[in-house]
């Protein structure tokens, strides 16, 4: 992890505002971490790799900020001893356990990932904008489920690991496609 940590922080470092760059450096950690192309790590070690590769990449060629999602304030969102949230039809929902309130924030996270997909076809022709909407959504369900994981008394872990392999799939398939553009953000069908 330490390697890769260090080569994400010298991609963002390096690679400010020049587009081409970016492409390049992104294609050679690509080489690098991609789960398909580095059969010596784990799988689920490439994979998260890759999701924070791609997010970091998303957000440096559409020229936003690139940061670290801060700690959500959970206990911000309780009300009378149970966390809300809005759910996908605009409603505030409760939640008694906090697992369950993470896992629904990220299975959220995943359904805009969807909804957007629906909409916009991520993977015909030249999409970059909403290709990187959902890699920016895939990265925040991802974030949600690996906290929701390390937490102790877990009745939704099966669930949440579920949930993690959609997400990697999606992101494999945006990655792949990333991979295969001779344009710069090009998001094409993955052959």
């Amino acid at each position: 992890m330490e390697n890769f940590s260090l080569k994400l922080k010298n991609f963002i470092l390096n690679s400010q505002n020049d587009l081409s760059k970016i492409k390049e450096e992104y294609l050679k950690l690509v080489k690098e971490f991609h789960p398909d192309l580095n059969k010596k790590e784990d799988f689920n070690k490439t994979n998260e790799y890759m999701m924070q590769l791609n997010y970091v990449y998303g957000e440096l060629i559409t020229k936003k900020t690139v940061s670290r999602k801060q700690e959500n304030d959970y206990e911000g969102n309780k009300e009378n001893g149970k966390y809300w949230y809005i759910n996908d039809y605009g409603r505030k929902e409760y939640v008694k356990e906090k697992t369950l309130y993470i896992y629904k924030l990220a299975l959220l996270e995943l359904q805009k990932c969807y909804k957007i997909m629906q909409k916009k076809s991520v993977f015909d022709g030249n999409r970059e904008e909403s290709g990187y909407e959902v890699i920016k959504h895939l990265y925040e369900c991802y974030l949600l489920l690996k906290e929701q994981l390390k937490m102790e008394n877990n009745d939704y872990r099966n669930i949440a690991e579920a949930l993690m392999r959609k997400a990697y799939r999606m992101n494999k398939r945006i990655s792949n496609g990333l991979q295969k553009s001779n344009e710069k953000g090009l998001v094409l069908r993955s052959p």
